[in-house]
């Protein structure tokens, strides 16, 4: 998957296709040509915070992980920052109507 600065990863932007490649780094610069987001299903889940079983806290609990690769050509679109923003929060998709998963 790695390789030489600027070599081919074999990942493919999740919305146009592109394959992206790595990071490429000079003396001076670096030029990135894609953005990894973190995802997956989510479901609500109850825990207690401290010994104190009243203290308690509700967190998104991940049931599963997906990762998904923007290409720096996608990532300036704003529909597709919009579809980032949805995928970085999956438990809004309930809310919004959409579905839990990417």
């Amino acid at each position: 998957m790695s390789g030489v600065d600027g070599s081919k990863t074999h990942l493919r932007c999740h919305h146009c296709g592109r394959e992206v490649n790595e990071t490429r780094h000079t003396r001076t610069a670096y030029r990135v040509d894609y953005y990894t987001l973190h995802t997956g299903a989510v479901e609500p889940m109850t825990m207690a915070r401290s010994d104190d079983p009243t203290d308690v806290v509700t967190v998104m609990r991940l049931l599963r992980a997906v990762e998904i690769f923007t290409c720096v050509d996608c990532y300036r679109q704003p529909a597709v920052r919009r579809e980032r923003e949805l995928l970085f929060r999956p438990e809004l998709q309930a809310v919004s109507g959409g579905d839990a998963a990417p």
